[in-house]
């Protein structure tokens, strides 16, 4: 008999309940290649979602447990996207702030993918008291507040 399943028996008859270790969990194990790596940091200072890097990686779409799973067993590749997008998040600052050509594009992206985006407020009273206020989101990489 194996020794997990000696341990159990022996605790089953003094009355205890078997704790078995657990077995690992699905997709931990799996191994991504540099070249999946790259291309998962890539997309990353980009700015693609998680779910969609899941998907370069391999994880199937929809799938967003097993994804989960193996992330947390893999820290170190955690912070590696994460480093990956802090990066990207500064290339593209610096694009805006240098008014490199086409700098709009830079914000736009950081607009969408980043949460970049400062509300704007303009309140006048017209004619007769009547009072007009307009406020909407603009574009503001470096000012305003969510």
């Amino acid at each position: 008999m194996a020794k997990g399943k000696e341990t159990a028996v022996i605790q089953v008859e003094r009355g205890e309940k078997p704790r078995l270790r657990a077995k690992p969990e699905k997709g931990t194990k799996m191994r991504l290649s540099d070249d999946v790596k790259r291309k998962a940091l890539e997309a990353a200072q980009y700015g693609m979602p998680i779910d969609r890097i899941a998907i370069l990686c391999g994880f199937p779409a929809g799938n967003q447990t097993q994804w989960a799973r193996w992330i947390n067993a893999n820290p170190a590749f955690q912070m590696e996207l994460d480093q990956a997008r802090a990066e990207g998040e500064l290339t593209l600052q610096r694009r805006i702030i240098n008014g490199e050509a086409n700098w709009q594009s830079a914000g736009w992206l950081l607009e969408r993918t980043r949460g970049y985006v400062a509300r704007a407020q303009l309140e006048h009273t017209g004619k007769g008291g009547k009072e007009l206020s307009v406020s909407g989101a603009l574009l503001g990489a470096f000012g305003g507040s969510k």
